[in-house]
């Protein structure tokens, strides 16, 4: 086994094309190898210690976490208002309730704990805090639900970090839901799910308040939904600084993938997804000059995007892209903040740790303020009963 010391010049050496060189730079990077020669330290806290050193230096999507440790959650995602922690979902722990509220962590109330984990929360609103890791270091939790207090000992579950995509209808308005870092394929088959719905409303709804994926090529293919059918754009991506080669297209969307969408109807799944896969196979780059070329193939004349602040990576990029379309429109919350984004990979190091960061040298990036949508639905506690920014579209649609 290597010595921390030896991982610590290791990693930093894997990250630090992602950071501007200067002199306070080089203090912390000094204070923190003091810190990983200590003999007391151990696996579980040189992750926290070298987590806490991307954060110091503001590596943006740069994380380590045990190789052979599953990674653990308390079975139910909270949201910050406040004064507590409402439950959002709950995804294995079935004492809890949605609507649940959270007053203390381990004894202490929301308002002292918000300082304790001040490094973990950062300098974001109440409203916008991650708090799901902290749950997982606590052994109790105060609730409030329905005017009785409750007293619970914290379990902890497997994380199971699935991604998915739901289509369906309400109120005869569609809806194409993403979750997570959903995958190529998934993409292709939320809009082929799509093609198949029979509604006679010119309006429909692309939900991603919970998408986090992180592959170009997802918004690449997702943007022409998003603009009129038939118009042709140029979607500049100068912005990203970063010359971007990747794999070869495996599925264009193109001028044919737009007609295998409109005889969609009279193929069957097989003949479908073999027209996909026979599409010619592109050695180009996915940003030539810095421009996309699309050509518009959505078939509705409203197209509301569902944001909030877990829309991140990726999916917020492609917001970026499809908010000036004239049939675009914006719903929630303003997203995560980053839309200058990256593909990241994941690397084992000593069999011990897994590294999570970016490929692409980012010294010379900007990065920008979040996305804030057209119509801004602030986040209460009603939120984690009744879906109101879904409510609020269909309620006044385009």
């Amino acid at each position: 086994m290597l010595p921390y010391v030896a991982l610590y010049e290791y990693i930093h050496k894997q990250v630090e094309h992602v950071m501007n060189q200067d002199e306070s730079k080089q203090t912390i990077y000094d204070e923190y190898k003091n810190i990983v020669l200590s003999p007391q330290l151990t696996d579980k806290v040189f992750v926290e210690v070298m987590n806490n050193y991307f954060y110091d230096m503001g590596f943006i999507n740069v994380s380590l976490k045990a190789l052979k440790e599953e990674e653990k959650q308390v079975g139910f995602r909270v949201r910050a208002t406040k004064n507590s922690l409402v439950v959002t979902e709950v995804i294995d722990d079935i004492r809890f309730v949605v609507g649940d509220e959270i007053k203390k962590l381990s004894g202490d109330v929301i308002d002292y704990c918000r300082k304790r984990y001040h490094r973990i929360l950062g300098d974001t609103p109440y409203h916008r805090e991650d708090w799901n890791h902290i749950l997982t270091f606590q052994n109790s939790v105060d609730i409030e639900r329905s005017n009785q207090e409750y007293h619970f000992d914290l379990r902890l579950f497997k994380q199971t970090n699935e991604s998915s995509v739901s289509v369906y209808t309400k109120d005869d308005v569609p809806i194409v839901e993403f979750k997570g870092n959903i995958t190529f394929s998934q993409a292709v088959e939320a809009l082929y799910e799509l093609s198949k719905i029979q509604s006679s409303n010119r309006e429909m709804i692309f939900d991603l308040r919970n998408a986090s994926f992180n592959k170009v090529n997802i918004a690449e293919f997702l943007l022409p939904y998003f603009y009129e059918i038939g118009s042709r754009e140029k979607i500049d991506v100068s912005d990203m600084e970063i010359e971007i080669e990747r794999e070869k297209h495996k599925m264009l969307y193109k001028k044919k993938l737009e007609r295998y969408f409109k005889q969609s109807e009279e193929m069957n799944d097989q003949s479908f997804y073999q027209n996909l896969l026979d599409q010619p196979v592109g050695n180009w780059k996915f940003f030539d000059d810095k421009i996309i070329e699309i050509i518009g193939m959505s078939r509705f004349d409203c197209v509301t995007v569902m944001i909030d602040k877990d829309t991140e990576q990726a999916a917020e990029w492609l917001v970026d892209k499809v908010s000036p379309s004239k049939i675009v429109k914006t719903v929630g919350r303003p997203t995560k903040g980053n839309t200058t984004f990256n593909e990241l990979v994941d690397e084992i190091i000593d069999q011990r740790f897994i590294l999570t960061f970016p490929v692409e040298n980012m010294k010379n990036i900007k990065y920008r303020d979040a996305i804030y949508p057209t119509e801004l639905i602030e986040w209460s506690k009603r939120h984690a009963i009744i879906d109101l920014d879904i409510k609020f579209t269909i309620d006044n649609s385009c």
